[in-house]
């Protein structure tokens, strides 16, 4: 049975949000984005009520990085900022691990209600939720544009569109709160004294809602990816903070052997190398980039100079830091954390393969994609080596942004139904410019579906729940785009044919032995 799991599905991404909180320090000298003027995202909704700080709390002790030159370094050399973000992890996993469970209990209120009402919970999620938000006015929209002009590319035509998806989904968290308060007084809700679910047995019960009971082992799997995700933005903050701390130290220790000042070294080595860029290196690059760039040449000639300008700084940086490491003794400590092994479900997803493989590609697709588009060949290549040892099932992961992704999901469906997925999918991969219903008919005709039932089925939304359904999923798992691919539950770090064939190899030799699928 496909548990509902959309209920306040934007509590469980105000919990993901909470690992872009936090904003990578920028490297001395680091370049600027190219683009004039960068489209900025809509302001982040709010997220969890940070942990309270006891006063007088004393700071965390220093945790060592690494070793230079048999010399410590601890988050206390890096900098303060990064330090903070740091050491305010494991409170980051707290709110993280909170608003897990916080989901699954609504969650189940909401198949707890719509039972006693013989509805589904996606019916009773729209009764009571989805048909209540009303459309912004366009005071409102205008009124928050102009509070958040500052963050708002004006220029951008889908900005007020933008806007208006924002201001709802407002409106749904608001709705959804005020839904989850009458249910918990309508059906009840018992916690174990010790939510800490991380820690305890698996089996063992964190909370019962309305007789139904909530495991250790079901928050975990859930916490997985959130967890990955807080670790991989904390490294990602903290590695480049180290590496210029190192650098800072190994300057230091040069411009003492040489008896010279710090910077008389950056003056020799970086600052006097740099040339302004000639109006032909400028006209070169704007010629090789124009087309990610919207504007003439003569109204952009001057970024254009200073972000070349900035990249040759990047770039001799690299190249005074590179020989100051070349003598030294360093040992870094910390290294980036490994994508955790999840339960990925399937059971009626389309799929090529023995179900008894050893190994199952769990694929996360979205039809108008040009990067799932891409894909496509190369996992049809790497593939077929392998043979009955590979499983490959495909599940929908239609984003928001691509109009025509949601409908093509449900006709691969309904294609599904009459045994021509894989053919049908090959079809809107090759033709995405063309995606709409009237086009989704004709491929099925194309292939000699069965016309009536395939455009019944299309019609009526018949496979509209499955495509949300896998969309739930996907953000359980920490799907954020696509493709995302998922080989024994590992997720793929690089899509491309060679790190496709390692994680296959890795997975049949038995390095990633967890859980690889489980029924929906």
């Amino acid at each position: 049975m496909k548990t509902a799991n959309s209920f306040l599905i934007i509590l469980f991404l105000f919990v993901l949000a909470i690992a872009a909180s936090a904003q990578t320090r920028g490297r001395r000298g680091a370049g600027r984005p190219l683009n004039a003027k960068p489209t900025a995202a809509l302001p982040a909704q709010p997220a969890a009520t940070p942990l309270p700080i006891t006063p007088g709390a004393p700071p965390a002790a220093p945790v060592l990085l690494a070793i230079v030159n048999g010399q410590n370094v601890t988050t206390a050399d890096i900098d303060p900022k990064v330090r903070e973000e740091v050491e305010a992890l494991e409170g980051r996993i707290a709110e993280a691990r909170q608003g897990i469970l916080e989901l699954q209990i609504n969650t189940l209120l909401l198949e707890s209600e719509a039972s006693k009402r013989k509805l589904t919970s996606q019916q009773l999620y729209d009764l009571e939720v989805v048909k209540k938000i009303t459309d912004p006015s366009a005071a409102d929209i205008n009124k928050f544009t102009e509070e958040n002009r500052d963050q708002l590319d004006q220029t951008d035509p889908a900005m007020r569109q933008q806007v208006v998806s924002y201001l709802r989904g407002e409106q749904e968290a608001k709705i959804s709160a005020e839904f989850v308060k009458r249910l918990r007084v309508s059906n009840a809700v018992v916690m174990n004294a010790n939510r800490n679910f991380s820690a305890l047995a698996p089996a063992t019960v964190v909370a019962t809602v309305a007789g139904r009971p909530i495991t250790a082992a079901t928050l975990n799997e859930r916490l997985k990816p959130i967890v990955y995700k807080l670790r991989l933005e904390t490294y990602l903050l903290e590695r480049p903070s180290l590496d210029l701390t190192i650098n800072d130290l190994l300057l230091l220790a040069e411009a003492n052997r040489r008896n010279v000042p710090p910077e008389e070294i950056v003056r020799k080595e970086i600052s006097e190398k740099i040339h302004q860029p000639t109006d032909a290196e400028i006209g070169k690059f704007y010629s090789e980039n124009k087309t990610r760039i919207k504007a003439d040449l003569d109204s952009i000639r001057g970024q254009l100079a200073s972000y070349l300008q900035e990249q040759e700084r990047q770039r001799l940086e690299a190249s005074l830091s590179d020989s100051l490491r070349k003598g030294a003794n360093i040992r870094i400590l910390i290294s980036a954390p490994e994508p955790p092994v999840q339960s990925i479900s399937v059971d009626d997803d389309p799929a090529r393969g023995d179900a008894a493989a050893p190994v199952t590609i769990v694929e996360f697709t979205d039809f108008q994609c040009p990067s799932c588009a891409a894909m496509q060949p190369v996992l049809d290549d790497v593939l077929k080596s392998y043979g009955n040892k590979v499983r490959f099932v495909v599940r929908d992961f239609p984003l928001r942004q691509h109009t025509f992704a949601r409908k093509a999901a449900e006709a691969a469906n309904a294609a599904n139904a009459q045994g021509k997925f894989f053919e049908y999918a090959a079809l809107l991969f090759k033709r995405q410019d063309a995606l709409d219903v009237p086009s989704l008919k004709k491929y099925a005709t194309e292939l000699g579906l069965d016309r009536a039932r395939f455009d019944a089925a299309l019609d009526s939304g018949k496979y509209a729940a499955e495509v949300k359904h896998d969309i739930d999923d996907g953000q359980m798992y920490g799907v954020e785009s696509t493709p995302t691919i998922f080989v024994n539950g590992v997720t793929l770090k690089a899509l491309g044919a060679e790190e496709l064939r390692a994680a296959i190899d890795r997975a049949l030799a038995g390095t990633n032995s967890g859980p690889k699928v489980s029924p929906k």
